[in-house]
Parts: structure tokens; C-alpha cells; sequence
């Protein structure tokens, strides 16, 4: 199909309006679903790890298995049953041990997302936790349940990692970020996004490989099913769907994310509670979406 699309949709914020949701609405589904059998290829792209993800699909009952998908803001990139896993970033352990020192200078948790092959688990230190933190582990704890809490993350390393990260106030998040910047940029790339939990002053810091973006998986995903940029659309509502949207032909925002993320939007949907995502899908399963023309380079 030539004139297929690929729609790379964010996940919280944008198809779910908290963090803890447990559950995809009917009509998100139907949306979603409508896109697909429209010819075009729907990409879930999230910030979530592959058990999280995968929690909630089957929670939601919608969880197809030729699903592509993002995780971990393009640490694992997967092309669904028939394509399998297209790339796979981890933060060896070397860096792992000196993220885990520079959280803890900064005074924040450090959890550490583990690989598939070492179970995919979370860990975290036993520490006075922050109550945002706190409903986050929670959450994921009972629907996730691959949590484990140790005394000392220095004693329990992995060979490598897919994430380092911590959910804190704002405050505290933005010192730890310029400090891994300025010490390891060269090996790692720190995400700041703005929790849906805390009212607006819990911001996560997330490091990964260096080399993990949704804007790199979203590319991959269009070379391996052959669509170009100019049948790109992306849909988010956070700091981090910012390279997803560098990418695309088309980038859509949620109202109710960050003015800046608004602001480097072409359109900006209805909030969640008024299905204005759903309606957005909606249009591009009917083909009354506006898409760019090609450009020359790519028509050609």
C-alpha cells in the first residue's frame, strides 16, 4: 500500500490522561483499530518498559501482535510478530555505577530498568521515597509486579541496563540533568519529561544510551515498513515526544502538556477528557487528515 501512513502515538498523556491509568478507553481503541484497518500502520511509542506496556494493553483487551512499538523513549525498538526486535540500547555497566553516584549526590532515587534477559525487573534503593515516587512504584508494583527494592543498587549492577531514572521536584531534577550532561554526554542521553503525578512540579530525569530517541525509533519503524517522511504523523504531549515530532511530516499535541511542546506542534487536539485524541485518529482513518505535499527529494 503506497500511500500508507505511519501514525506513532505517544501513550501517557496522549491516549491516557495519568500515569497510574490502568486502562485504554473504548474509544481510543476504536480509533486506533480504525487507523489500522485503514492500511496504515499505528506505532505505540512511550516512555513505559515492555512489561508496562504490555500490562496495559492486556488490562485494556487490545494488545495486537503485529503491534510495533517504542519503548523507553527508543531504548527498544519492536516491529511486532514477523519482524521481532529492530534495535535494542543499553547503558553499560560502568555508567550505570556513576549515574547511580550522581543521583544519589543530588539527593534523588536512582531505579534502574533492567533488561529482558535479567528479568526486566525495576530496581530501586530502600530510601525515604517522595510521595509522587511513591504512587509511582506502587502502581507499578500491582500491575506490573516486577519491582525490586534493594538496600544498595552498587551491589546488585547489572552487565547493563536499558534506563536510569527517578521521578523528583523540579527543583532537584534539572542540577542532577546538567551534571550528567556535563560529565557523560558522550555515553548517555538524559530525558526530562513532566510527570502527569504531582501537579506539575515532579519532573522525571531518565538516561538511556546515548543513541535512544522516539525520533530514531519512529525512523527506523518508517524504513522497515517502507513509508517515507512525508507520511510520517506523530501524536504526543510531552518534552520527550519532541524528537518524535522532529521527524514527522505532521506532529499533533494533547492539550494540557507543556506550553513548549504545544508550541512546537502543527495542531493541538482536544484534551483526553474530550476523546480529542480519538477524534484526531478518527480523521485519519476517514483520510480527512491534512498531510504536506512530498518534497521534491522524496517524490522523485
Amino acid at each position: 500500500m503506497q500511500d500508507r501512513l505511519l501514525v506513532a502515538v505517544d501513550m501517557d498523556g496522549t491516549l491516557l490522561d495519568t500515569e497510574a491509568h490502568q486502562r485504554l478507553r473504548p474509544r481510543e481503541i476504536a480509533a486506533l483499530e480504525a487507523v489500522r484497518a485503514a492500511g496504515h500502520v499505528v506505532a505505540i511509542c512511550t516512555g513505559r518498559n515492555r512489561p508496562s506496556l504490555e500490562s496495559l494493553l492486556d488490562r485494556s483487551g487490545w494488545h495486537p501482535a503485529d503491534l510495533p512499538k517504542v519503548l523507553l523513549n527508543g531504548a527498544i525498538v519492536h516491529g511486532g510478530d514477523g519482524l521481532g526486535l529492530l534495535a535494542s540500547q543499553v547503558v553499560p555497566r560502568a555508567d550505570l555505577a556513576r549515574l547511580v553516584l550522581l543521583f544519589r549526590d543530588h539527593g534523588v532515587v536512582p531505579m534502574i530498568y533492567a533488561t529482558d534477559t535479567d528479568g526486566a525487573a525495576l530496581m530501586y534503593e530502600r530510601a525515604e521515597i517522595n510521595p509522587v515516587l511513591t504512587r509511582y512504584l506502587d502502581h507499578h508494583r500491582d500491575h506490573v509486579e516486577a519491582v525490586d527494592p534493594v538496600d544498595d543498587l552498587l551491589d546488585h549492577l547489572p552487565q547493563a541496563a536499558f534506563e536510569v531514572g527517578t521521578i523528583d521536584l523540579e527543583q532537584n531534577i534539572r542540577p542532577l540533568t546538567d551534571a550528567i550532561r556535563s560529565e557523560l554526554s558522550d555515553r548517555v542521553r538524559v530525558i526530562n519529561t513532566r510527570s502527569l503525578l504531582g501537579g506539575g512540579r515532579y519532573f522525571w530525569a531518565e538516561v538511556y544510551h546515548r543513541a535512544c530517541s522516539k525520533g530514531a525509533g519512529v525512523e527506523l519503524l518508517a524504513r522497515t515498513f517502507d513509508i517515507p517522511p512525508h507520511r510520517i504523523i506523530a501524536m504526543g504531549d510531552n518534552y520527550n515526544d519532541l524528537d518524535m515530532f522532529s521527524v514527522a511530516a505532521v506532529s499533533v499535541a494533547v492539550s494540557g502538556g507543556p506550553d513548549e511542546v504545544q508550541a512546537a506542534a502543527d495542531r493541538v487536539a482536544a484534551p483526553i477528557a474530550e476523546s480529542g485524541p480519538a477524534a484526531v485518529l478518527e480523521e485519519i482513518a476517514a483520510g480527512t487528515f491534512p498531510l504536506p505535499a512530498p518534497r521534491d527529494e522524496e517524490s522523485a
